[in-house]
């Protein structure tokens, strides 16, 4: 299974809207993209696996996983039947996490068979758990009806608004809160604890100040 290097932290949130505000470093946890808002970003529509691909796994257990489903055999030949084909399972399971409380998800998508795996996918099939819980949800499948960058950017990008009394710092992630740079600020400089780039350990520690917080802007 292809783990997700580039997406070694993930910022998800329970709630559709991508705002919140924090004040406590444990409050960390709330700052998280759900599975709505991951897969409103492609403008996914769930569809039902078995009539979309008119098979009948009888030979899977009831609930199964989605790994038995990639490698189960009436499965892959309804693909080839249908001249489509799956690129790699990814997983973020190994994934290191800034925030302790994150989702966990597995994807793979399904592109015409003559299709570039560059090009926006037919369906993407989709598993998700919270990671403190040991139960995963349904196998899902959707429709793709946008770019896929899209659904990686929500899992990489963030900006967020720290305010530290009347100062404001706009701090952005492009490697999923590994590293954020200073986008902007009143002073248009960077301060020995306000730098130009911020580790995640570093934005965590800043959240220890109780005179600091954070506003997620997208």
């Amino acid at each position: 299974m292809k783990i997700l290097k580039n997406y070694n932290t993930f910022i998800f949130e329970s709630a559709i809207e991508m705002v919140e505000i924090f004040n406590d470093a444990d409050i960390l946890e709330s700052i998280v993209t759900d599975s709505d808002s991951l897969l409103k970003s492609i403008k996914a529509q769930e569809v039902d696996l078995h009539q979309t691909f008119n098979i009948s796994l009888d030979d899977l257990k009831n609930k199964y996983n989605i790994e038995e489903l990639y490698d189960n055999n009436i499965f892959n030949e309804a693909l080839t039947k249908m001249k489509l084909k799956k690129n790699e399972l990814e997983s973020t399971e190994e994934s290191e996490t800034f925030i302790e409380e994150t989702i966990i998800i597995k994807f793979f998508s399904i592109f015409d068979k003559d299709s570039s795996e560059l090009e926006k996918p037919k369906y993407i099939i989709y598993q998700s758990r919270k990671k403190s819980e040991k139960e995963w949800g349904n196998v899902k499948c959707y429709s793709v009806n946008d770019d896929m960058k899209n659904f990686y950017d929500k899992l990489t990008n963030k900006t967020v608004e720290i305010r530290n009394g009347e100062d404001v710092y706009i701090y952005s992630t492009s490697n999923s809160g590994n590293d954020w740079v200073l986008q902007k600020n009143k002073l248009k400089q960077e301060t020995d604890k306000f730098k130009e780039y911020l580790t995640s350990e570093e934005i965590k520690n800043l959240l220890l100040d109780k005179k600091v917080s954070i506003t997620i802007i997208s």
